[in-house]
């Protein structure tokens, strides 16, 4: 991978404890990736100094590694590396992700270029990942910008609109409007809040990245405690709900 102090880019890349996972990530991003980044910045959130054994030599004097501890969560380790960034766009990338064709970036950054309104660019394949995975994910009618050719995603689901911590370019300057991103309740606060500032998202055509870590997400104690409040309201929900039926059947006896 080339680096450069003249290029406006930034790699930022979230990584706790996965570091297996981590080095495919980087080894595939050093291979595949054909744009010139600046600099890189990595946060390890599991407090392990091996994370510096996952990073390809040739990032050595370009890459500051934060390594966390005590733990602080993926959105205060994204706040702190973010802080950092001095180029106006960053290439957001988690620690289990594979990429497998050049010029994602290059085709990324056309687009953001050209339309101040799209926040950023999803690279996930449609009908071998997001169809699977996110069904509610449904793609709008082709597009192409700056000669890329993508689709805007349309999300049924209000929690999960365009905004994404999976790989992709998008700009500081968004970033700066809802910051800082541990301020807010989780990444599907964060999706709302960006699409109530009508910003959307467009997937590329030609995907680029495949998703490693499926079933291996390491969950802080905010996220268990998060989970567990879901659950409570859940319950109390459905106690309500059995609660209304039996005093409906009650009165129409």
């Amino acid at each position: 991978m080339q680096f450069s102090t003249e290029s406006n880019i930034t790699l930022v890349v979230t990584s706790c404890g996965r570091l297996d996972l981590l080095k495919t990530t980087l080894e595939s991003f050093d291979r595949f990736n054909t744009a010139p980044i600046r600099e890189v910045f990595i946060t390890e959130d599991a407090g392990d100094e091996a994370v510096h054994s996952a990073i390809p030599a040739g990032w050595k004097d370009h890459c500051t590694v934060f390594v966390n501890r005590p733990k602080l969560g993926q959105l205060a380790s994204i706040d702190l590396a973010y802080e950092h960034v001095s180029t106006p766009y960053i290439f957001h990338c988690e620690d289990d992700w594979e990429f497998y064709r050049p010029g994602f970036v290059e085709d990324s950054l056309k687009i953001l270029e050209l339309r101040p309104e799209i926040l950023q660019v999803w690279m996930r394949s449609y009908i071998y990942d997001l169809s699977v995975h996110s069904p509610y994910i449904r793609l709008g009618a082709r597009e192409f910008i700056g000669g890329v050719a993508c689709y805007p995603l349309i999300s049924d689901k209000p929690e999960w609109q365009s905004f994404s911590l999976n790989p992709g370019l998008r700009r500081i300057k968004e970033y700066r409007l809802c910051a800082p991103y541990a301020s807010h309740d989780g990444e599907k606060a964060l999706s709302k809040r960006y699409a109530q500032l009508n910003l959307t998202a467009v997937t590329l055509e030609g995907d680029a990245v495949r998703h490693t870590g499926f079933g291996l997400h390491v969950q802080t104690s905010v996220e268990r405690e998060r989970k567990a409040r879901r659950s409570r309201r859940e319950q109390i929900k459905f106690a309500l709900s059995l609660l209304v039926g039996v005093c409906i059947g009650w009165f129409i006896n």
